[in-house]
């Protein structure tokens, strides 16, 4: 079984990857509500659909360095993603809606929140080396 890249490494490159993916977030979520004047709840559910995808890209071949087929690894990725959706849209909800915060810093206070549950699951099953 090969040797997964240390913590040491995969740790800033998943959080480097997430930052390029928050990037593909928030502009996606800014353009959606600013200037399509969507609801920032759609705009925030668009935003990480596309940023999902930059993600993706990035944790298979940089931070994780998978070996993987995309089959299994993108499979065991869409589970983890969309439980992480369900986690940022409740999330985004209780502290724009409930709370009434701002829709950028409900947003950036749910990435915050999803990052390491976010590592745990594609390091320990997403992007495991077999």
């Amino acid at each position: 079984m090969p040797t997964p890249p240390s913590h040491r490494y995969s740790v800033p490159a998943y959080i480097g990857a997430g930052g390029i993916a928050t990037g593909a977030h928030y502009a996606t979520t800014i353009v959606a509500v600013e200037w399509v004047h969507a609801p920032p709840l759609a705009g925030s559910v668009t935003g990480f659909l596309v940023g999902a995808v930059v993600k993706y890209a990035l944790n298979y071949s940089v931070a994780f360095r998978s070996e993987h087929g995309h089959g299994i690894t993108g499979i065991r990725f869409v589970l983890v993603l969309a439980a992480m959706f369900v986690a940022n849209a409740a999330l985004f909800w209780t502290l724009n809606s409930l709370a009434g915060l701002n829709y950028m810093v409900a947003q950036v206070i749910t990435t915050i929140a999803l990052i390491a549950p976010g590592y745990v699951a594609n390091r320990r099953w997403v992007f495991v080396r077999c």
